[in-house]
């Protein structure tokens, strides 16, 4: 809902008050209930029926200005001066507040002159009175009611300029305004004139996830959204701060967590749990794998890409031999053995993908009871609950990765910086070390210097809503550190038979460290 005023500058024009509508049903349940007495040889008998009652709000939506005008009264030819003070005011009792912005009311944001000439054009850069460094023009500065200083002057537009008020969340505001001009030396006498338009716009109420979803019209698959369709405006329309959904990878079937973090951008917040297999290949079509990429040094037959020249569809299908001729099997299954894991047929190959599957297996805490397999993960878990895995949703372990696995190749000799494909689905891509360290430091995890932890970082960077595990890696058939460290890979190549991953553990935390490309880690996606 958009509510506006105009301030002429010089003129005493403005328009009268209004108010805006929304809607609210109340429903009233009312039960009528008669019963009967005195029946003989039966129980009392009752009737009940409901009737639906309800009502319309309109909440109220106003702006009051005062006092009607803005004048420079002494400008002078080569001087800057600046005008007078209004307060604007908005009142509402809209439910999640309003916006308030200012714009030019007309078609371009020059004050004009009595003879109708355009002269003075309004800045296009923010700058300090007395600093308007160009003749001819002017600008506007504001500041809120209780504050000391302005805001530097900034030109107004003749589209919505950027909100000079939200009040979402917090009382409503009002705010003083004024406007400046430099005037040249050669500059004609007389008068200059414009129209201000502030325009109040009431807010809907913040965007989840899944509200975001259901606005863009997506069609679900076993009642959960698709992994794969996930684009930037879903994410970048989310208003609700950590909103956290469940996604189904239409690869496999499985669901997986999502959530917009504080970095602004929308991550995997449980661990990938993709089964990579040597007779199913990974397309294009619903997979990381850019239908460009093919034909480029590195995405050749020797590294199982290939392309459909009818469709346009880039395939990856994982090698079943590796460049030892031996036959490799399927993604290895783990085997436990209270609480220590191997994978046996994993080999620590730098060239050649292998992935790890643990099963989906959840944490729990504060016992020695475990889902499915015996492993010790007691301090990792969200939910301190004795027993209860169900803020544990999260902590699967997902599968775990090398390098040429991660990022799709059977053959990484000749890769350089960050890749183009991944394991990860459609839409979405194996993150790099500065996404890790920009979303880890606006999570308050990390502090940006060193290896060390913001304050309380090693609980924030295992909990909601990042639910990081410390799984530790695979290496020489063996699971190591379970429970020591957390190991994520990244999209980035280091030289020679290493790349980059993410790193933690109980007391340092490495958004970057190096180290071969043949151990198995964790993976987490990004939102493109």
């Amino acid at each position: 809902m958009r509510r506006n005023k105009n301030i002429t500058l010089n003129l005493k024009n403005i328009t009268p008050h209004f108010t805006g509508k929304a809607k609210i049903i109340t429903l009233v349940l009312v039960i009528i209930i008669l019963s009967f007495a005195n029946i003989i040889n039966t129980s009392a008998l009752s009737y009940s029926s409901s009737v639906n009652v309800g009502f319309t709000f309109n909440p109220t939506l106003s702006v009051n200005i005062s006092p009607s005008d803005l004048m420079i009264q002494n400008l002078t030819p080569g001087t800057t001066a600046d005008s007078n003070n209004i307060t604007v005011s908005v009142a509402t009792n809209a439910a999640y507040g309003y916006t308030l912005s200012a714009i030019m009311n007309g078609n371009n944001n020059d004050l004009t002159h009595n003879n109708g000439t355009n002269a003075f054009s309004s800045i296009a850069t923010d700058s300090s009175l007395p600093n308007l460094v160009t003749d001819n023009t002017w600008g506007y500065s504001y500041k809120l009611f209780n504050d000391t200083n302005w805001n530097n002057y900034s030109g107004l537009s003749t589209e919505t300029s950027k909100p000079l008020v939200d009040s979402s969340g917090q009382t409503a505001t009002p705010i003083d305004f004024k406007i400046a001009a430099k005037a040249s030396s050669t500059q004609p006498s007389g008068t200059y004139a414009g129209t201000i338009n502030f325009a109040a716009v009431s807010n809907a109420a913040p965007m989840s996830l899944l509200d975001s979803f259901i606005a863009s019209g997506a069609e679900q698959l076993n009642g959960y959204y698709k992994m794969q369709d996930m684009t930037h405006d879903i994410c970048n329309n989310v208003d609700v701060e950590e909103s956290e959904l469940q996604l189904i990878d239409i690869r496999d079937n499985k669901i997986c967590w999502v959530a917009k973090l504080k970095d602004g951008n929308c991550w995997m917040t449980q661990n990938l749990d993709l089964d990579l297999s040597h007779e199913v290949a990974l397309t294009s079509e619903t997979s990381d794998i850019d239908p460009e990429s093919y034909g480029k040094t590195i995405y050749t037959a020797e590294t199982g890409y290939a392309k459909d020249e009818t469709t346009g569809v880039v395939s990856w299908l994982p090698s079943a031999i590796d460049e030892n001729g031996i036959q490799r099997a399927d993604t290895i299954d783990m085997v436990w053995n209270d609480g220590n894991a191997t994978a046996p047929g994993w080999t620590d190959n730098y060239n050649n993908p292998y992935s790890a599957n643990p099963g989906n297996r959840y944490r729990y805490t504060n016992s020695s009871t475990y889902n499915e397999t015996m492993y010790t993960l007691l301090q990792d878990c969200a939910n301190t609950n004795n027993n209860d895995i169900s803020g544990c949703q999260h902590a699967h372990f997902g599968n775990y990765y090398n390098w040429p696995a991660a990022v799709a190749s059977n053959n990484t000799n000749g890769a350089s910086g960050s890749q183009t494909n991944s394991v990860c689905p459609k839409n979405w891509s194996l993150s790099n070390p500065d996404e890790y360290r920009n979303m880890l430091q606006t999570q308050k995890v990390y502090s940006g210097s060193g290896t060390s932890y913001a304050s309380g970082g090693f609980n924030k960077i295992r909990t909601s809503p990042l639910y990081f595990a410390r799984f530790g890696n695979i290496t020489n058939e063996k699971s190591n550190f379970l429970g020591v460290y957390g190991m994520y890979q990244t999209d980035r190549y280091n030289g020679g038979n290493n790349s980059w991953r993410f790193i933690f553990n109980s007391s340092d935390i490495w958004p970057d460290n190096s180290h071969y490309k043949s151990v198995g880690y964790s993976v987490r996606c990004l939102a493109e």
